[in-house]
């Protein structure tokens, strides 16, 4: 297996009984891309929507159309940009980080519920290879 499939093959592994959950939760009126953009959102103290057609790679129109749904829901709000005019900031409103909190929190059972099967080693080896993943993610820009 090439480095390529390998990071492929642990990455599709990973979203099926990892994370699965918490995308599958949110079944119902909102998709999966209208999610990644709340995470992001929650992740960041405010953005332009450019920053996130650029950070998720989605288009300008369905950021644009994802953004007016959530304002509407009150999951976002908007502000002026103090360092440009012509562009407004976008941040997650508390009443969307509690509706984003309520998914983590499926999740985080699925997740406990996992690794409750593992031994003592399994279970230290599985999150010492998660921490040392997120921290080498975290260093490529």
């Amino acid at each position: 297996m090439t480095e390529a499939e390998l990071a492929f093959k642990t990455g599709s592994i990973f979203n099926k009984k990892i994370t699965s959950a918490f995308w599958s939760s949110f079944k119902g009126k909102y998709g999966r891309v209208q999610v990644e953009v709340l995470v992001f959102l929650s992740e960041v103290e405010s953005a332009q929507a450019s920053e996130i057609v650029k950070e998720l790679n989605i288009s300008k129109q369905h950021v644009s159309l994802i953004l007016k749904e959530f304002i509407s829901d009150g999951y976002v709000k908007t502000a002026s940009n103090p360092n440009d005019k012509r562009a407004n900031l976008v941040s997650i409103t508390p009443l969307g980080q509690e509706f984003l909190n309520e998914h983590i929190k499926i999740s985080n059972r699925v997740f406990n519920d996992i690794i409750s099967k593992m031994n003592k080693e399994e279970k230290k080896e599985f999150l010492d290879a998660m921490e040392t993943i997120y921290v080498l993610l975290n260093k490529i820009n």
